[in-house]
C-alpha cells in the first residue's frame, strides 16, 4: 500500500522506516479465517458459461462481445469513438471486439489523469457493499468470462482465495485510515495504475489493487490488455455501474482501452504530473504502476515509462524433494500442471536424489493421467480440477503454438509436456550459466540432481538452493520429506525431521 509520513521540521533529519510490519495490529489483521462454500459459486459459473456458450458468434467469441465492445470508462461513461479492432483470446483465437481510444477521448483521459489529486473519502461503506455484491452475486459471469478468454480451469479457487484474503487486507486498510488521521502518515490521492493480468485479475486487480485503493479514496486508472482483454473489461464495466449504483464519484476510476503507444503516453503523463505535486516531488513519489507479470517485462516497462513500478513478478518455482514417495511425485505433478502451467505458481524446477530422479521415473511421474489430459477449461471446472492439459493448448509467449524447447526431451504419452533430467540447479550463477526460459502457459519441467557425492539434504545442498533462490527469486519454494529419512524415533526425541532442518536452513540463507 502507498503512504507518505508527514514532513519532518527541520533541524530534525528525515529518514523512513517500515509501517505497520511485524506489529501485533499487522498480525491481528489476519485472523479470523473465513470459510467459503464453494459449490454456489461453481455452479453459478457453469450456469453463466453456458450462456455464453450458447451466444457464441460466427465471428468467434461470445456475440455480446461483439456487440457491446470493450471501450474506455471516463466518469461512469463509454466513450465510443475509436477505431474498431478484433481482440483475441488465449489461444489466440478471435473472441470479440473493441474500441481503441480516438485522439480526443485520449485527450479526456489526459485530462482526467493529470487533474489535481482527489480529496481525502473515507469510502469503505460503500466500496464493501458493492464488493459483496460483485463476489456474491456476479462471481458466476465473472468466472465463466475468464474461462472463455484466458482458460482458466478453476476460477472457483480465485475467488475463494478473495473471500478469504480480502477482510485481511480490510482490517490493513482501516489500519491505514486510522493512523492518516493520526498524522501518522500520509496517502497520496493521485490515481494509481493498473495494469491487468492475464490470469488473476478477479482477486489481484479488481480486490486488492482497485477496491482496496478506492475504499481509501485512491482514484484507479485500470489499462487494457493486448490479449486476454476482454474478461478485465467485463469486471471493470461491473464495477463502474456498481459505484454509480453506491453514488460513488465516478471520476474516481477510469479504464483505459487504448494502442500501447497511447498508454505510454498516458503512464508518463501520469508520472509528470505526480512530480509537479509539491508534497510528491519533495517525498519523491512517482505514479504506483501495480504490475504483476514477467520480471523481465517489469524491468522494461520500469526503465521506460514506469518509475513508480511496484511488482509482483513470478520465477522458477523450485520444489526440493528430499525423497520422490509416490505422494510427493503426484505433487510435483499436479504442481508442474496447474492451469496447464498457468499459474505464477506452477513448478518449474524440481530438485530430488539422483537414485530417485531416473529419466523413467520422471517420465512415470509426468504421465498426466487420462482424465487430466486433453479437456477443455468448463470440463475442468465441472469437474473442479485445477491441473491438466488444455485442448487445443494455449499459445506460447511469442503467439505461437508451444513446442518442445531445444535440449528438452518430448513427453511420449502426455502431449505439451517436456522436460530434462540434468545435474545441478539450471541456471545456478556457477557451472551452469544458461538462461532459464519460464516457459509460460507450457509445460517444462526441469528435474536437477546434486552434484556427485553431495547428499540432497546435507547443508551444502541446502545452501546452493539458497544460492539459487536469492538468483532467481521465484514466488514459491516447497521442501518435501523422504519416506524412512524422518524416523518418528528422532522426531520423539526432539530432534527436527531433516526436511523441517533443511528448509530452515534454506530460508535463513534466502529471506
Amino acid at each position: 500500500r502507498r503512504f507518505r509520513r508527514p514532513a519532518m521540521v527541520a533541524p530534525f533529519r528525515r529518514f523512513a522506516r517500515s509501517y505497520h510490519f511485524a506489529s501485533p495490529a499487522y498480525h491481528a489483521a489476519f485472523s479470523p479465517r473465513v470459510a467459503v462454500d464453494t459449490a454456489p459459486i461453481r455452479a453459478a459459473a457453469l450456469a453463466a458459461h453456458g450462456r455464453l456458450v450458447a451466444e457464441t458468434s460466427p465471428s468467434g467469441g461470445p456475440a455480446s462481445w461483439h456487440a457491446s465492445p470493450m471501450v474506455s470508462l471516463l466518469g461512469g461513461k463509454r466513450l465510443e469513438g475509436g477505431e474498431r479492432v478484433l481482440t483475441v483470446d488465449a489461444f489466440g483465437a478471435t473472441n470479440g471486439a473493441q474500441l481503441l481510444a480516438s485522439t480526443d477521448e485520449m485527450e479526456a483521459l489526459l485530462r482526467q489523469i493529470e487533474g489535481p489529486a482527489a480529496p481525502r473519502a473515507d469510502l469503505r461503506p460503500a466500496i464493501r457493499r458493492l464488493e459483496a455484491r460483485l463476489l456474491e452475486q456476479r462471481a458466476g459471469e465473472m468466472i465463466a468470462a475468464q474461462l472463455v478468454d484466458f482458460g482458466k480451469q478453476d476460477g472457483v479457487t480465485e475467488f475463494e482465495e478473495a473471500h478469504q484474503a480480502n477482510p485481511v487486507e480490510m482490517r490493513l486498510n482501516d489500519d491505514m485510515w486510522e493512523a492518516e488521521a493520526a498524522g501518522e502518515i500520509v496517502i497520496p490521492r493521485r490515481p494509481v495504475l493498473v495494469p491487468c493480468v492475464s490470469n488473476f485479475s478477479h482477486f489481484l486487480d479488481l480486490c486488492r489493487k482497485t477496491l482496496r485503493c478506492l475504499e481509501l479514496g485512491i482514484p484507479v486508472v485500470v489499462l487494457s490488455r493486448s490479449h486476454t482483454a476482454q474478461y478485465p473489461f467485463r469486471w471493470a464495466q461491473l464495477l463502474a455501474d456498481e459505484l454509480a449504483a453506491e453514488r460513488v464519484d465516478p471520476t474516481l476510476f477510469t479504464f483505459v482501452s487504448a494502442s500501447l503507444p497511447n498508454q505510454q503516453r498516458l503512464i508518463r503523463a501520469a508520472t509528470r504530473a505526480a512530480a509537479s505535486e509539491p508534497a510528491a516531488a519533495a517525498e519523491g513519489t512517482p505514479t504506483p504502476f501495480l504490475f504483476t507479470g514477467a520480471r523481465s517485462l517489469a524491468a522494461l516497462i520500469k526503465a521506460d515509462v514506469a518509475p513508480g513500478m511496484i511488482a509482483s513478478t513470478q520465477g522458477p518455482n523450485l520444489m526440493v524433494a528430499l525423497g520422490l514417495p509416490p505422494s510427493v511425485a503426484k505433487a510435483a505433478a499436479l504442481s508442474a500442471t496447474i492451469e496447464n502451467s498457468g499459474q505464477c505458481t506452477a513448478l518449474r524446477v524440481l530438485l530430488a536424489p539422483q537414485a530417485e530422479a531416473t529419466d523413467a521415473a520422471v517420465g512415470a511421474m509426468l504421465a498426466v493421467d487420462a482424465a487430466a489430459t486433453g479437456a477443455d477449461a468448463a470440463s475442468y471446472l465441472s469437474a473442479g480440477q485445477f491441473a491438466g492439459l488444455l485442448a487445443p493448448a494455449p499459445v506460447a509467449e511469442d503467439g505461437r503454438p508451444p513446442r518442445t524447447p531445444s535440449g528438452y526431451t518430448a513427453h511420449a504419452a502426455s502431449e505439451g509436456v517436456s522436460y530434462r533430467v540434468s545435474v545441478g540447479l539450471p541456471d545456478d550463477g556457477l557451472s551452469r550459466l544458461e538462461p532459464l526460459a519460464e516457459h509460460w502457459r507450457q509445460v517444462v519441467l526441469d528435474v536437477a540432481t546434486p552434484p556427485a557425492g553431495v547428499d540432497i539434504a546435507s547443508d551444502e545442498s541446502a545452501d546452493a538452493v539458497g544460492a539459487w533462490l536469492v538468483r532467481h527469486q521465484p514466488i514459491t519454494c516447497s521442501v518435501n520429506g523422504a519416506v524412512g529419512r524422518d524416523a518418528a524415533p528422532a522426531v520423539a526425541a526432539g530432534a527436527p525431521p531433516d526436511h523441517f532442518r533443511f528448509a530452515r536452513r534454506v530460508f535463513e540463507r534466502s529471506a
